[in-house]
């Protein structure tokens, strides 16, 4: 395991280009006259069982979970044609049976809800593998704040685009993470993550899911983490048809470390 000790906040975070949001907010529709269809589709290399899920807007003023959409049709086709219609398995999901998905191929997954036809392409980028997760450490006054390093090396002449998920102890922190490779296109990445409430600890287990992604998923997260820190606006989805969501092929690798 490979531990830094850093000084100097500002310095660090001059130095990171990661993109990180305290919140993942997918609806941020106000109008209430006007209740929109939510898609959030992934589909991972490697995995052959993947989920849908389908809700609605809920007006500004209203409270409790969205409502589900549970009588769409969904269908995904490749760019060879191999098809599937997704089976519903409950509370808004549709779900994929033995279908994988391949480095290179286009996806297109195709929802019929509410009487409108919804289209997206997703196009599944090349593997990346996290070569060693290690621990960066520095000091902000009394306290030790630590941040992890997913160190890789980034695939030449490939705009790369990623996306993390972060546990410490098993448990999800929340937050939307991306960077991208505008800077560090074919060498070895060495960002920091920092999470956004200092999650870590000495002793603490820290898991983290690491995904290539195309770039128009990865702009419309991004969107999100805008809407954090200005008048919120809906972000622009890879879906036709006036929906609100995304559709993401992705590849995914993962690594862990004990926080010193």
């Amino acid at each position: 395991m490979k531990t830094l000790k850093w000084f100097g906040f500002f310095t660090l975070l001059l130095a990171s280009a990661s993109f990180i949001s305290c919140e993942k907010v997918i609806d941020v529709d106000l109008n209430s006259d006007d209740p929109k269809v939510v898609i959030e589709g992934t589909f991972t290399a490697g995995e052959t069982t993947h989920n849908v899920v389908i809700t609605r807007t809920m007006n500004f003023d209203e409270s409790g979970a969205y409502p589900t959409i549970d009588n769409a049709v969904v269908s995904v086709t490749d760019n060879l044609g191999n098809a599937q219609v997704l089976t519903f398995v409950g509370n808004g999901t549709y779900q994929t049976t033995a279908y994988p998905v391949i480095e290179g191929r286009t996806y297109t997954l195709t929802v019929v809800a509410d009487g409108k036809t919804f289209t997206a392409q997703s196009t599944a980028p090349g593997a990346v593998p996290i070569d060693e997760l290690f621990v960066l450490s520095f000091e902000f006054g009394a306290d030790t704040i630590n941040s992890i390093v997913p160190l890789r090396m980034d695939p030449a002449g490939v705009k790369n685009f990623y996306q993390f998920n972060l546990f410490d102890n098993g448990e999800r922190v929340d937050g939307i993470y991306l960077q991208n490779d505008a800077f560090t296109d074919g060498i070895q990445i060495q960002e920091p993550i920092f999470d956004n409430e200092g999650t870590y600890e000495s002793g603490d287990t820290a898991f983290v899911e690491m995904f290539v992604i195309d770039e128009p998923v990865f702009e419309y997260f991004y969107a999100l983490l805008q809407n954090q820190t200005a008048t919120p606006a809906n972000p622009t989805s890879n879906f036709a048809g006036g929906c609100l969501g995304y559709f993401s092929t992705r590849s995914k690798d993962t690594a862990s470390v004990i926080i010193p």
